[in-house]
């Protein structure tokens, strides 16, 4: 069985946790990335507008005061005399240019200019600007955040209701079993009551399916019915007929053909109740008493090697284990007999081995084999390699029935074939 797929309730919560996360990841991302310009661009252009308002002063007033405020400090030093002294000293060695200091406690961003001869430092302690940005950028974004997933949440709600009835559907059929006498017809007044119209007409498609279904299966069992009787009656005359010829005098050559009709008969008799058995779809009964395989076989290879004495064709049985189980003894004659009757068909001359095994039963010949492309398709109904040859009689219905009842009683039947070399044809029980 294929591995089970996701259902759409569990595809719906993905893509919405999908959707969200993405809003999500997007919307972080554009705030760090406001925090980023704010810092490299605003900050930057605010403290050289500084420095040059600072500059502007000084060159007319040499006593003008440097900005001191909360978050902005500035110190100047004379570089003629190289007089740093008052300048904290990890920004007195800090490059001309706009950059961070990074130090353990604090990391300040800095400006540094020269004029005059002498050099100016803008100090801006961003933490405190940065915690209040933070505080004040979580609550915008906690509240846009708020505002695209509650109709999210509600776009999620209205879905799953729409698609609850498919979901009960589903479960209704997944834990529905189906048995030969169980009704097919299932009982959808639950997932009527809040269906759309889409659900709506799922339903009613599903009926039409149970009317068509349930005349299909009335047709066939009134077919299996009419068949099993009007197939036995001629098969019944048949089987009396011969017995009433078996009682003449009839000479030799009339002898052995009542004698090859009588065993067909029988043959065909057991077939049809294979295949009405089949064709029922019901459990086949095992045989209450273990059955010899290794002698069912051998019946088999004698009765069939009968049919084909105008060939020269060597049969031989190799029993490597005694071979007995509790098996469908008609179901496994059928599956013997085509296997064998296919064997003698193939080959004109040469040489029929059966080798029984611990729970196998092979069949080879040295016949005219199998293509390769026609061994892919050897089980198919109706299917023959060599239709076009007058030789063989059949309908190419043999191996598929074998392989029913092999599929149907979890047995395993492999061929292996060479043209012009012979088949061999492995049954396991």
């Amino acid at each position: 069985m294929n591995k089970k797929a996701p259902g759409i309730h569990r595809k719906l919560i993905k893509v919405m946790a999908i959707q969200l996360a993405l809003i999500s990841l997007v919307t972080i991302l554009s705030v760090y990335g406001a925090a980023k310009v704010v810092e490299h661009v605003l900050i930057k252009e605010a403290l050289e507008g500084e420095a040059r308002f600072f500059w502007e002063h000084y060159e007319k007033d040499r006593q003008y005061k440097l900005p001191h405020t909360l978050n902005l400090t500035g110190y100047i030093a004379d570089i003629n005399s190289n007089n740093f002294e008052s300048v904290p000293v990890a920004i007195s060695k800090m490059p001309i240019g706009y950059q961070r200091l990074e130090s353990e406690d604090k990391k300040p961003l800095v400006h540094i200019s020269e004029k005059f001869g002498k050099r100016l430092f803008l100090v801006f302690e961003e933490g405190q600007v940065s915690r209040l940005a933070f505080y004040f950028g979580i609550a915008p974004l906690a509240f846009v955040l708020l505002i695209i997933y509650l109709p999210a949440w509600i776009s999620y709600m209205l879905s799953k209701r729409a698609i609850s009835p498919v979901v009960k559907l589903s479960k209704l059929i997944e834990e529905t079993k189906i048995t030969e006498h169980s009704d097919i017809r299932l009982n959808f007044s639950e997932i009527e009551k809040n269906a759309d119209a889409e659900v709506v007409t799922l339903l009613d498609a599903f009926e039409q399916y149970y009317d068509q279904i349930e005349q299909y299966v009335q047709r066939e069992n009134n077919f299996t019915r009419y068949a099993s009787h009007e197939l036995r009656t001629p098969l019944a005359v048949l089987k009396g007929s011969i017995s009433l010829l078996s009682k003449h005098d009839l000479s030799e050559q009339q002898q052995r053909i009542v004698s090859r009709m009588k065993p067909m008969v029988l043959e065909m008799e057991e077939l049809l109740e294979a295949l009405l058995l089949l064709s029922k779809n019901q459990e086949p009964k095992l045989s209450e008493e273990p059955i010899s395989v290794n002698q069912l076989t051998q019946q088999q290879l004698i009765h069939i090697q009968k049919l084909f004495i105008e060939k020269d064709i060597k049969t031989s049985q190799q029993n490597s284990a005694e071979l007995n189980a509790r098996v469908p003894e008609r179901l496994l004659t059928i599956c013997i007999n085509n296997i064998l009757m296919n064997a003698f068909n193939y080959t004109d001359n040469g040489e029929i081995k059966v080798i029984i095994e611990a729970n196998t039963i092979t069949v080879t010949d040295t016949g005219k084999g199998i293509e390769q492309e026609s061994l892919t398709r050897i089980f198919e109904p109706f299917y023959r390699a060599d239709r076009q040859s007058t030789d063989v009689k059949g309908f190419g219905l043999g191996l598929s029935i074998v392989k029913r009842i092999c599929d149907q009683l979890s047995w395993q039947i492999t061929i292996r074939s060479e043209p012009q070399r012979g088949t061999e044809v492995t049954l396991s029980l």
